[in-house]
Order: structure tokens, then C-alpha cells, then sequence
């Protein structure tokens, strides 16, 4: 989710007391002190272990209510925050984190004192009469590591999920939007209780620092590289770890999308290829376009460019992002220099402002310098398909497992009903699919939002984080009236207590509903198969208690 970095083990950026000053504004975020780290982090987990303040749902869902007011009264301040980082829109940050993570808080508030009740757990052994049941207790103290590109979405959803679960939160937000993150310090510690939640500011001296510390959990939204060496470091000491990256997800254009269509299929890629400057992890990456379709889809891609979208966009549009740091920008523009694809719109750049203009790139090939990894820019490559099984290796081959994949078509929507996406759908592995759009996924409350293979592990958003920053832990009731039955577990054994210890085990009373030749039943059992056996398997339960009394 964020630009490649060139040390394989740095972080972010160079490592600093203070986030490193850009050109358009001085360093204003103070880095935390190492030697304070370990104390901090102490600190929360003797707070969970002894003081158990998150074992209490009205205890979670009050500190929710303190993160809700603290997003609601500071929206402006947040968004003249990430303006200043990197010229980011205020009607973006309002529209893309403010709303969703503010609606993500009341969800969450909503559906709490459903989420924490124990499941029941079905289908028991015979002689098992007592209570069984999945509790949801909490993992204990989580390390969530948020990324620049949308810091108060990708932070708000991931602490909010973990609160909500009973943890306490380390939080460490990232140094390259110094304004926001210094805000962001600011407001939610001022809202949280500081016995369960703790910021950490800094680079990679800072975040080295972290993971030395031992934690239940860590969360890493970022890129690849960074997400290997987290994983690595969690591993030494069997820290689970959720990670959120990225990869090329590619928009699908098909060959019968019909020409009324495409003016409508151009405006939603360009979207999502250029909001936010194109620095979004489910952005699309690249355009697979069927060679009947790619001439006019071209056309309607610089249209919606040229003349809706981003009409007379330059450096000083308010309305449009810049790159987040000097690093990145430089990467893109050597992406741009390097690729043979053919500019059809934009191309410009102003290094002093960060800007890249909205870009498209026709002809492009699969060994273009656009195809070797995740873009994270407004960059748009086109590469033109004919056969799409040869498309689909490609993708296979280079780019397999992107964090989600968008497929545009004028037939049916149904993967069941319509054969060229059924055979996107099973070739191609993604974290998500949207047919006909682009990241409307993203916002969801009630769907999971992970990645697959090399983007990402775990996945998050409301009962989802939930889950993911808890542990199911099954417990049984058992009681003491029921020994006499229970005895059959016990040596000297006998042929009568194998029989009782097996009818008691067993499904269907040792009957199955399938052959060993043909079709398995899709459906499972009959309900008459299932009653019968049923009565005939407790039947025996009984007759073998008898025989052992």
C-alpha cells in the first residue's frame, strides 16, 4: 500500500528525531523517545493483565464513543492537516476516511453486544449434555503500523476493531504525513485512555525499536518489502500478524462490453487510477483491454481525463494530490521515463510541487517498466489482449494475487451466467473482485478487506476486525451427574465401553448417505436419513450405558 523503498530494511525513511521537513513545510512532529519505547508498551500490557479495563464491553463501547466525537469535531483540522502533508483535497479526505471511518465507529458501536455473545456450538457427541461454546476474548496488546496514503482510514479501522475486541493498542502512525500524524497523536490520546492506548512517532529506528517489544498481534498496512521484514521479526517470537499490502490489480475490459458502455467503464477507471494521485493500494493499476474495445476505451480514457475529471489540472489544483515524498516522485518519473508505452494524456511533472499529471500510457507491453511492480502513482499503463487465457498467464506469471481485481462487462454479472468472468474469477486469485466498478469495496462494514498470497494476510472491517484482533476460544461446561456414561473412557477397558465410546462419537449411528462410486449429495444428508440415524445412534448410546452399569 505504500512506494517501494530502496533499503530493504528501512521502514519509511531515514531514520531522524524529526519527521523529515519537505518543501512545502517545515518538520512539525517530534519523534518518540527510543528509551521511553519499552516502558510505554509496558505500561499497556500491565494495564490489560491486571487492571482487565477492556474486559468490559460498556468500558470498550465508552472508549468508542470517545473515538467517534474526536473524528466528528476535528474533520476539518484533519483535512487541512493532510493537505499541508501532500497537497491532498479536503472534499478527498472528507469523502474517502472522514465518512467511512466515522461510519465504520458507529457500526462497530452498533453491533458490539452482538459480536461478543458466545456461539453455541452444534452437533455434540451423545453422551455430551453440558454447554459448549465459542467465547471471543481478546488477544491482549496489538501493534498496528498505518501507512501514509490514507492515514485516518487505514489507522481509524484498524484501532477501533482492535479496541472493540477487548486489546489494548500500540499505535504507530507513519512519519511521512507529519502534520496529520501529530494531529491524529494529539486528538486520540486526548479521547483514549492511556492505559490502553499508546502512540509511538518515528522512522525506522523508532518502529526497530517496537518490534523488539513483544506484542499479541501486530498489523502492518504497507508494502511488501516492509511487510517481509515484519513478518520475519514477528516470527522469532510466534507474534501472528495481519498484513495488508498491495500488487498490481489489474481492470479488465471485455469484448463485449458494448460501445454505449465505455464512456461510463473510462470515467470509473480513471477514478480509480487517479484519485488520490493514484497512491491507493486497490487502485487500478494497469488495463487489460480486448483489442475490439481498446481504440474508443483510449478515447473515452482521455475524455474523462482531459475533460471531466481533471480538466486543466497543474500543480496548483487543489482539487488533485501530490506525491507524498521526493523518493516516490522520482521512482514515478523514472516508471514514465523508462516505459516504451506511447503518453496519450499528461506526462507532466513539477519535482518542487510533487506532481505527476494524471497519465496514461497506450501500446504498453508485459516487460514494460510499468509491469514490474505495484505503481502507487497516476500512472495508467494499457496492454491490449486477444486471447484471454494467454492474458490470464501473464497475469499468473508476473503479477498473480493482487489485492483485488475489477472486471468490466456488458453481459451478465452472474460468474455463473457469464463464462469469460467465471474464468477471471477461478484463474485469478484476488482479495476482492467488483464487477462493473472500481474500489466501492473498500467502505464496506459488514465484508472483510484483505489481501491473498503477496498481498496480504488476515482481513478487517467491522465483525471482521473484530475477529481478527480475537481469539475463539472453545469452553466446556462439563458436570458431574453424568460419570456413570463418561466411566466408558476410563481403563480397564472392554468390548462393551469401545462400543459405548464409539456410538457416542459417531454421526449418523456409523450410516452414510453416499456410495463409493458416483456423485456425493451436494446437499448433505436427507432430513429423514438424518432424523432416523439419529434416533437409532442415541438408541444405542443407551442400550451400551446399560451394559456397562
Amino acid at each position: 500500500m505504500s512506494p517501494p523503498v530502496a533499503n530493504k530494511n528501512s521502514f519509511d525513511s531515514a531514520a531522524t528525531k524529526v519527521a523529515p521537513a519537505t518543501k512545502a513545510a517545515p518538520s512539525v512532529l517530534q519523534f518518540t523517545a527510543i528509551s521511553e519505547i519499552p516502558a510505554g508498551v509496558a505500561k499497556l500490557v500491565d494495564s490489560f493483565h491486571n487492571s482487565k479495563k477492556t474486559h468490559s464491553v460498556q468500558y470498550r463501547l465508552n472508549q468508542l464513543r470517545n473515538v467517534y466525537f474526536a473524528l466528528k469535531d476535528n474533520g476539518d483540522e484533519i483535512a487541512e492537516a493532510l493537505e499541508k502533508d501532500f497537497s491532498r483535497s479536503a472534499s478527498e479526505t472528507r469523502n474517502l476516511e472522514l465518512g467511512t471511518s466515522l461510519t465504520e465507529v458507529v457500526h462497530t458501536m452498533s453491533s458490539l453486544h452482538k459480536w461478543v455473545q458466545p456461539d453455541k456450538v452444534p452437533d455434540l457427541p451423545q453422551t455430551m449434555t453440558c454447554p459448549v461454546y465459542v467465547e471471543k476474548i481478546p488477544l491482549g496488546v496489538v501493534l498496528i503500523i498505518s501507512p501514509f496514503n490514507y492515514p485516518l482510514l487505514l489507522s481509524v479501522g484498524a484501532i477501533i476493531g482492535a479496541l472493540a475486541a477487548g486489546n489494548c493498542v500500540v499505535f504507530k502512525p507513519s512519519e511521512l504525513t507529519p502534520n496529520f500524524s501529530k494531529l491524529f497523536t494529539e486528538i486520540m490520546s486526548a479521547a483514549l485512555d492511556d492505559d490502553i492506548f499508546y502512540v509511538v512517532n518515528g522512522g525506522i529506528q523508532e518502529t526497530t525499536a517496537l518490534l523488539e517489544q513483544k506484542f499479541d498481534k501486530i498489523m502492518y498496512t504497507g508494502n511488501n518489502m516492509v511487510g517481509t521484514i515484519i513478518a520475519k521479526k514477528a516470527a522469532e517470537t510466534l507474534t501472528p500478524v495481519l498484513l495488508e499490502l498491495g500488487g498490481k490489480s489489474p481492470a479488465f475490459v471485455l469484448e463485449d462490453v458494448k460501445d454505449k458502455d465505455l464512456a461510463t467503464v473510462a470515467r470509473r477507471i480513471a477514478w480509480g487510477r487517479f484519485t488520490n494521485a493514484g497512491q491507493t493500494c486497490v487502485a487500478v493499476d494497469y488495463v487489460l483491454v480486448h483489442e475490439t474495445k481498446k481504440a474508443a476505451l483510449v478515447k473515452h480514457l482521455v475524455a474523462a481525463v482531459e475533460e471531466t475529471l481533471f480538466k486543466d489540472v497543474d500543480e496548483n489544483d487543489t482539487n488533485y494530490t501530490h506525491i507524498i515524498h521526493d523518493r516516490a516522485f522520482e521512482n514515478l518519473v523514472k516508471i514514465l521515463k523508462q516505459s516504451k508505452g506511447r503518453v496519450v494524456t499528461g506526462g507532466t511533472h513539477n519535482a518542487a510541487a510533487k506532481y505527476i499529471a494524471p497519465t496514461i500510457l497506450d501500446n504498453v507491453n508485459w516487460d514494460d517498466s510499468t509491469m514490474r511492480g505495484e505503481i502507487f502513482g497516476p500512472l495508467l499503463p494499457i496492454i491490449t489482449y486477444s486471447n484471454l487465457d494467454e492474458a490470464l498467464a501473464n497475469i499468473r506469471e508476473r503479477c498473480d494475487t493482487p489485492l483485488a481485481q475489477y472486471v468490466f462487462t456488458s453481459g451478465n454479472t452472474n460468474r455463473n451466467k457469464n463464462k469469460e468472468l467465471d474464468t477471471i474469477l477461478t484463474r485469478i486469485r484476488s482479495g476482492a473482485t467488483v464487477i462493473n466498478d472500481v474500489m466501492m469495496h473498500v467502505p464496506l462494514t459488514s465484508a472483510p478487506f484483505g489481501g491473498i498470497g503477496n498481498s496480504g494476510q488476515g482481513a478487517y472491517h467491522g465483525i471482521y476486525s473484530f475477529r481478527a484482533f480475537s481469539h475463539e476460544r472453545t469452553t466446556i461446561e462439563a458436570a458431574f451427574w453424568n460419570e456413570f456414561a463418561m466411566k466408558a473412557r476410563y481403563p480397564p477397558y472392554n468390548e462393551d465401553k469401545d462400543k459405548l465410546f464409539v456410538a457416542s462419537q459417531r454421526r449418523h449411528n456409523g450410516k452414510v448417505w453416499f456410495g463409493r462410486t458416483g456423485d456425493v449429495p451436494k446437499n448433505g444428508p436427507s432430513s429423514l436419513f438424518t432424523i432416523w440415524t439419529g434416533i437409532a445412534g442415541f438408541s444405542a448410546v443407551l442400550f451400551y450405558v446399560g451394559a456397562i452399569l
